[in-house]
């Protein structure tokens, strides 16, 4: 191939980059720029806020029930822009606002810690009883745990958000897991964070086998509780 012909080709492989990697920017930007509207979030805000006072309540009657705390902890997070274009290119679907909001279902999210591991369906059993929201979508991680170790319930809540005369249903992704598969998900996180594709593998490898001791302490801990309440 001729020498000026082989640098228009390379040149013109470099606009169409440029223009790719512009289109991308602009996309991202337009998408933060939705996403991050003032009423867009309050609207999450909203059904976090709805989805956590519920938890307390059914933490107060479960509770008074098992004659014990239930919840150990909440939290709450709406996803950032950035991870958002992320979770959009790793599922192949085009970076815009309409396809977030219509296809992510935890934009939302709350994460609920409790103390052993049989709580956690109490939990999640208290939240299909509810009337004013639907469950959408559940995966139960504790029944059939990731490859990785993860263990987790997983229920995806649709809460009617209504202003003015206009009403929709925002999603939220709930998290229900136990103190100590909570711990092993913490630390399986900060020691895969940033770390190359090999040492990534060998410390998954690794955090698996942890996370069937951390399984086998849970219930353990569990049957120990049972005990006692027989006693």
């Amino acid at each position: 191939m001729p020498r000026k012909a082989s640098k228009k080709i390379k040149k013109r492989i470099e606009i169409e980059e440029n223009q790719i990697g512009a289109g991308k920017l602009q996309a991202e930007n337009l998408l933060k720029e939705q996403i991050e509207d003032p009423m867009m979030q309050l609207r999450y805000a909203y059904a976090i806020d709805v989805i956590q006072a519920r938890l307390k309540l059914v933490n107060a009657d479960l509770t008074e029930q098992n004659h014990r705390q239930i919840i150990r902890s909440m939290s709450s997070r709406i996803k950032s822009t950035e991870s958002i274009c992320k979770k959009l290119v790793k599922k192949e679907r085009e970076v815009t606002f309409e396809n977030a909001v219509a296809t992510l279902n935890d934009i939302a999210g709350i994460r609920v810690v409790c103390y052993f591991c049989d709580d956690i369906y109490q939990i999640a059993t208290a939240l299909r009883r509810q009337c004013d929201f639907r469950i959408i979508k559940e995966k139960d991680y504790v029944s059939n745990p990731k490859k990785s170790g993860y263990q987790s319930i997983h229920l995806i809540v649709g809460v009617p958000v209504t202003y003015n005369e206009e009403k929709e249903e925002v999603r939220v992704e709930v998290q229900i897991r136990s103190f100590a598969m909570d711990y092993w998900a913490e630390l399986d996180t900060q020691m895969c964070y940033k770390k190359d594709a090999g040492q990534i593998l060998n410390v998954e490898r690794e955090t698996k086998d942890y996370s069937d001791v951390i399984a086998k302490v849970d219930n353990k801990m569990l049957e120990l509780r049972r005990r006692i309440e027989k006693m």
